[in-house]
């Protein structure tokens, strides 16, 4: 027996090739609607320690062995908070030979690394032999953060009685400067060199701790301690070049 296919009815015939046609389901992108609204968070400051920070403690010290074995004269400080937060440690980086010769004067790079060790700013100073009564040459100490970013520098300004210091930002704009005291030795006082902005307003200091008799005698040169205090609002660049100036006067004033 022959069976016949059913024909299909006219009111169907304009529709049978799309029968046949596979199901094709289109994607659909849905965005939110608050998508285009998500604000965007800038990433943190390679200096955001110092963001909330308007006093740092300072903490020097030498390694004497290496000094005696003739491995070189490199200082290493320690950048607290007064809560005793570690910010930053920092570590001389120099020939070998410089601080036998050069004393305070030695050129050299400081390399600032925060508590998690990453590198965070560089302080770079060429050698400069420095007199108060002739100009011969002036310190200037390049600062960069990230290094290899330079943020600026801090510039000696002669004068002949009070030893006076430019905070210059990269621009070339000057945001500080820093006067010292007609005596900078420390002998049974503390010292302070006062910071200003270009209008005379004060904004902080830096001051060297006196730590008695027997300490400047014998231990001064391996362990000394000093600060520095500025605005809480100041940008985390300024505060970075306040630190720079302040290691800076440490060199030219009490490394021996």
């Amino acid at each position: 027996m022959m069976t016949h296919a059913t024909p299909i009815p006219p009111d169907l015939e304009p529709y049978k090739d799309f029968v046949k046609s596979p199901l094709e389901t289109p994607l659909v992108q849905v965005q939110s609607a608050d998508e285009d609204n998500v604000p965007q968070v800038d990433p943190p400051h390679v200096l955001q320690e110092l963001e909330s920070v308007e006093r740092l403690f300072i903490t020097k010290r030498l390694k004497v062995k290496n000094v005696l074995f003739l491995k070189g004269k490199r200082n290493k400080f320690i950048v607290r908070t007064p809560d005793e937060n570690l910010v930053y440690t920092i570590q001389e980086q120099n020939s070998w030979w410089v601080g036998y010769f050069c004393y305070g004067l030695r050129p050299l790079q400081l390399s600032v690394r925060d508590g998690a060790g990453v590198e965070v700013m560089r302080i770079d100073r060429p050698y400069a032999c420095t007199s108060r009564v002739f100009p011969c040459q002036l310190q200037r100490v390049q600062v960069f953060s990230p290094p290899g970013t330079r943020i600026g520098c801090i510039q000696q300004k002669w004068t002949p009685i009070r030893p006076e210091y430019l905070v210059v930002k990269e621009n070339g704009e000057q945001v500080f400067f820093i006067q010292g005291p007609l005596v900078t030795i420390s002998c049974f006082r503390d010292i302070q060199f006062h910071i200003y902005r270009p209008d005379g307003t004060a904004v902080g200091s830096t001051c060297k701790r006196w730590q008695g008799v027997v300490h400047a005698m014998f231990l001064a040169p391996v362990c000394d301690k000093f600060g520095v205090a500025f605005e809480r609002d100041l940008t985390v660049e300024e505060k970075a070049l306040l630190l720079a100036a302040t290691l800076l006067l440490d060199y030219m004033y009490y490394d021996v």
